[in-house]
């Protein structure tokens, strides 16, 4: 008789820059800020560095909607996906909010290093080219504003998970 498969837990944990750092980087304003339309809006550039070019890609910006019920708590972990070509970056709107679960950058997902973020309203994450992340998980319904590589040949690579993981939201 076989031992039962035991499920790995993923506590999602707050965006931090520091904590991000080895996956890409966090959309937010920095220092690179100007005062514009008469001194009402202050403008922040060079918030996301995009790349994309790879083998004639262009960047495509897109939205991806959910609807309530799609994605529940805990949240099932099935696959693992990269990108070897493009960056590609996850800003939620208005009061959505979804997940950034990441497996490392090796030749596969790392499952043992599963991390999982919570990108919360007013924030947004580039992934580095060949980050392994799960597909989209929204907390809830949510519209997500997605800067990808679009070129004639598709750029993603999927792999199934091994072992049994979900991610839940801390308490």
């Amino acid at each position: 008789m076989s031992a039962p498969e035991v499920m790995r837990v993923v506590v999602a944990q707050p965006l931090t820059h520091e904590a991000f750092t080895p996956y890409g980087e966090l959309i937010a304003p920095g220092a690179d800020e100007r005062a514009i339309n008469f001194g009402t809006t202050r403008r922040f550039d060079g918030v996301a560095h995009l790349d994309v070019e790879e083998g004639g890609g262009r960047a495509c910006v897109a939205i991806f909607r959910t609807d309530e019920g799609t994605h529940r708590a805990p949240y099932p972990l099935r696959a693992f996906e990269r990108h070897l070509l493009g960056s590609q970056s996850f800003v939620p709107m208005g009061a959505g909010r979804c997940l950034a679960v990441l497996a490392g950058v090796g030749a596969q997902p790392d499952e043992a290093a599963i991390a999982a973020f919570i990108i919360e309203p007013g924030q947004g994450v580039t992934l580095r080219r060949g980050v392994w992340h799960h597909p989209l998980i929204t907390i809830g319904a949510a519209d997500v504003l997605v800067i990808e590589r679009a070129a004639q040949a598709e750029d993603c690579e999927v792999v199934m998970l091994h072992a049994r993981a979900e991610v839940h939201l801390p308490q």
